[in-house]
């Protein structure tokens, strides 16, 4: 038998579910605060695109595997770079992924050593580290790195093909702190 809430526990449960969303925005407020700006234009970019796209689906096509709603969403921002130009950037070296051991020096995780290739490799300098000194707190991190064209000149172009600055910035700033 299904019992019909009284005034006062509506009441709670409102607060409750409003205190909730308050702070899930505030959550949010703060994750999207810790992004540098190319990571917060990534995930707008992706975000509105996404929302767009989801917009223009007909429903009777079923959900998409997240592979292929990722794919379409890649695609439709770099069909339309001036609108969405953190993902259009062009990347000036492949992405680089390698792994590092890390242990807290003065409050702060630090490397202990080089970023290797192989994660085998980290894995074996994590296990000796844990060996030689098992009271401190060990742990292997993934470290992806890119590198991000901002600014670039072709002295064999002429006009404004000669000098090009990405999207996201003019003149060498702090707002180039993006991967």
């Amino acid at each position: 038998m299904t019992r019909t809430p009284t005034p006062p526990e509506d009441e709670l449960l409102l607060t409750y579910l409003a205190d909730r969303a308050a702070h899930r925005a505030e959550a949010a407020t703060a994750w999207l605060g810790s992004l540098t700006d190319y990571e917060r234009g990534l995930v707008h970019d992706a975000a509105v695109m996404g929302y767009v796209q989801g917009l223009m689906r007909d429903r009777s096509e079923g959900v998409r595997k997240d592979s292929q709603v990722m794919a379409l969403v890649i695609e439709a921002c770099q069909a339309m770079p001036d609108l969405y130009p953190a993902v259009a950037v062009e990347r000036a070296h492949p992405v680089v992924t390698g792994w590092v051991v890390e242990t807290p020096l003065r409050g702060t995780w630090r490397r202990t050593g080089p970023v290797f290739d192989d994660p085998e490799r980290a894995a074996q300098r994590y296990r000796s580290a844990v060996e030689q000194d098992p009271a401190r707190e060990w742990r292997v991190v993934r470290v992806t790195t890119s590198q991000t064209v901002a600014a670039s000149h072709d002295p064999d172009a002429e006009g404004p093909a000669a000098h090009h600055e990405a999207a996201h910035g003019g003149t060498p700033t702090a707002e180039w702190n993006r991967p």
